[in-house]
């Protein structure tokens, strides 16, 4: 009811642009969820190692932090709408590029497209979304639940396709081509999307708070972890052994519709109980998870599992940035270093995971993201200990 609300209460125009926002975070959970789900056939078929592999999904992350600052300078200058447009391209033209050839260099500049469109997209969806939904988070959790339909879709487009990937990338290329065909007639003014108006001299106060380090210990293993998971899970799963291909493809349709339940669910629970401990609940949700679906040799175990990572990671997003003491409305700056300085430690894991599966195997790169669950601990417990300072103070 209060989606609706939200929507009704904007110009017809602005309506037009939301619905833009929410096609284009659907078209980005399909190609990023796509590209980990034929993984396997690539690497098969362009006879390349999981180091490469890594590298590639390295690329992608470092595309991410690139645009994450890039676009809103780029925008200042040739406008946010072409801006927009231009980079929400970029992940198609990579798709076609990794069609037509399995030549190491080109594969990763064609991940770094991916990412560069990945970046853009989250960046001006959540700027535009929050700016004009007056913060409410509702709508934001909307959006995110249009990619995480995308993320549904993706592995079924897959199994629907068969062994051709290829004609699973033409599928996504062309809703592309029909998201940016949408995108011609969106209006982006200045009182949906708001630049740093002292580009000059940014206020960069934020970097004095304990609490933004604290977010972006939080973002970081929960960003290297939902890369990693979606990049690796169905090399890992068809790769070890643990689940022949079409299985593995399905385990991943359950992770994603759990993420999307999640969502909603997190949306709801938000109201009812306080960011540092729903962030408890889903750290221990996360580890007991993953644990089980690493250890675990037949399909009930590990599809459960599967389902429950998904339902526990969905709401650590929002949940970390409604802890941050409103530290993005203070900073303009803010959002773009909460997708910067996160987005390294996501490149360093893809790379970490693909140069230690060729050393000991799929399985054992796996294990690498342990570290991240490691930090992951620790950085929830300085976010309930700021927390519950701040509750007493």
């Amino acid at each position: 009811m209060e989606r609706k609300s939200a929507l009704q209460s904007m110009s017809r125009k602005h309506r037009y642009l939301m619905e833009d926002i929410f096609i284009a975070y659907l078209a980005m959970g399909t190609y990023l969820t796509l590209i980990g789900s034929v993984l396997p056939g690539i690497k098969a078929e362009y006879q390349i190692s999981y180091q490469v592999g890594g590298w590639m999904m390295s690329a992608q992350q470092i595309g991410y932090l690139v645009s994450g600052i890039a676009a809103s300078l780029i925008a200042s200058r040739i406008g946010v709408k072409v801006t927009y447009l231009t980079f929400g391209t970029l992940a198609f033209i990579g798709l076609a590029l990794m069609i037509v050839t399995g030549n190491p260099a080109v594969l990763l500049f064609a991940m770094l497209l991916t990412g560069l469109c990945k970046g853009c997209t989250a960046n001006f969806g959540n700027q535009i979304t929050s700016t004009l939904s007056n913060n409410d988070s509702s709508l934001l959790n909307l959006a995110q639940a249009f990619f995480a339909i995308g993320t549904c879709l993706a592995p079924i487009i897959t199994v629907l396709c068969g062994a051709s990937w290829r004609t699973a990338f033409v599928i996504t290329i062309a809703m592309g081509v029909l998201t940016f065909l949408h995108g011609l007639r969106i209006e982006i003014g200045p009182e949906a999307f708001r630049q740093e108006t002292n580009v000059g001299k940014p206020d960069l106060g934020f970097f004095k708070k304990s609490i933004f380090w604290i977010c972006c210990l939080l973002l970081m293993c929960y960003l290297a972890f939902e890369a990693s998971v979606m990049g690796w899970l169905v090399t890992f799963f068809v790769d070890s052994g643990a689940a022949a291909e079409t299985a593995a493809q399905l385990l991943a349709t359950a992770l994603w519709v759990a993420v999307l339940i999640g969502r909603f669910a997190s949306a709801w629970f938000a109201t009812r109980f306080r960011p540092e401990h729903m962030m408890l609940v889903m750290t221990a949700g996360v580890v007991v998870c993953f644990s089980v679906m690493m250890f675990s040799h037949t399909f009930v175990p590990m599809a459960a599992a599967t389902f429950g990572l998904g339902l526990f990671m969905a709401g650590m997003y929002g949940t970390t940035l409604g802890g941050s003491d409103n530290l993005i409305g203070q900073y303009p700056m803010c959002m773009g270093m909460f997708i910067v300085i996160p987005g390294i430690g996501s490149a360093i894991t893809q790379s970490a995971i693909g140069t230690l599966a060729d050393q000991v195997g799929i399985r054992g790169g796996m294990y690498f993201l342990y570290v991240l669950l490691a930090i992951l601990i620790f950085s929830t417990a300085l976010f309930l200990r700021y927390h519950n300072k701040q509750n007493r103070g």
